[in-house]
């Protein structure tokens, strides 16, 4: 097995992100034949090209995007170490940094991290709300601790650790003075001619509201209006007479307060999990671990209240 240095692996990788051997190397400081040097010796020491020379610049080959997605994780570790240390110095006892859906956020992730700061006052929490999809690729590169978000239509990648903490439905939302607001349930069909509020594209929440479609035969709305906001979603509903396919969960605190009404769906097809994601390789920090104990426990709490 060839002996891989760290280091190479971060010049590579800075190599990638640049694009060129020469802007690499200006924001290395170092000279452009040092870093082409160390490159040869990556290359013979692994008998394979990493990177193909181009005329603009450098090109990863399938081996160099591998060991890319490798360099990444080393460069989030050090990265993080070095914030730690500073963190230390100013007296604090470590960091979190999560990964988060807006569902996640509705009620289950609040609840934890308020019972984890009683418990650890001296702690820095950052918390990132993404796409699935880059979410899924920040966890596995280092970048955060702990990913919640729903269960998507894809298998997790092999190196990924799932465990589901709570479910969820959807319902079709709209005002409380739309005209189908009493019914009490709907199907896809009878919505056709209503104007769609929808999620955009690459969120775990539109590719099932697509299946969902898809399992009733039903075409996907043409016009519509597409949004990335949860809170744009909710208030273009709340003031207009368009509909959509929405969590019951991120709809609880509007419904209780009577602005908008959530009715189940004809045919529900699939029940939702909000799962817990961490990486299976390496060790998770003491404050990653402390808030994992801490989620299962209010998530049985949930389970057992109904919520």
């Amino acid at each position: 097995m060839p002996a891989l240095d760290p280091k190479r692996l971060i010049e590579l990788l800075r190599i990638a992100q640049h694009g060129s051997y020469t802007r690499a190397a200006a924001a290395q400081g170092v000279s452009q034949p040092a870093l082409s040097n160390s490159m040869a010796v990556l290359e013979k020491s692994l008998g394979v090209r990493v990177l193909e020379r181009a005329r603009h610049g450098a090109t990863l080959t399938d081996v160099g995007r591998m060991l890319v997605g490798h360099a990444e994780a080393i460069d989030a570790v050090l990265a993080r170490a070095a914030s730690d240390v500073e963190l230390k110095q100013h007296g604090l006892e470590g960091s979190l940094i999560l990964g988060v859906s807006p569902i996640a956020c509705a009620d289950i992730v609040p609840d934890a991290l308020a019972r984890l700061k009683r418990e650890i006052p001296n702690i820095a929490i950052h918390v990132w709300e993404r796409p699935d999809d880059d979410l899924t690729a920040s966890l596995r590169s280092g970048e955060i601790d702990v990913m919640i978000s729903p269960t998507g239509l894809m298998t997790d990648p092999p190196d990924i650790e799932c465990h589901v903490l709570l479910h969820d439905i959807f319902v079709v939302i709209l005002r409380r003075e739309h005209a189908l607001a009493r019914l009490n349930s709907v199907s896809l069909s009878e919505l056709r001619g209503q104007e769609w509020v929808m999620p955009n594209e690459h969120t775990t929440m539109r590719r099932q509201i697509e299946a969902l479609f898809a399992a009733e035969n039903e075409p996907w709305p043409m016009s519509c209006i597409t949004t990335d906001s949860i809170t744009g979603m909710k208030s273009i509903v709340i003031r207009s007479n368009c509909v959509s396919v929405a969590s019951a969960r991120l709809m609880r605190l509007e419904a209780q307060a009577g602005y908008l009404a959530c009715l189940p769906l004809s045919k529900p097809h699939f029940v939702r999990e909000i799962c817990l994601r961490h990486r299976r390789q390496g060790s998770l920090t003491p404050v990653a671990q402390r808030f994992i104990a801490t989620i299962h426990a209010v998530a049985k709490e949930m389970r057992r209240a109904g919520l």
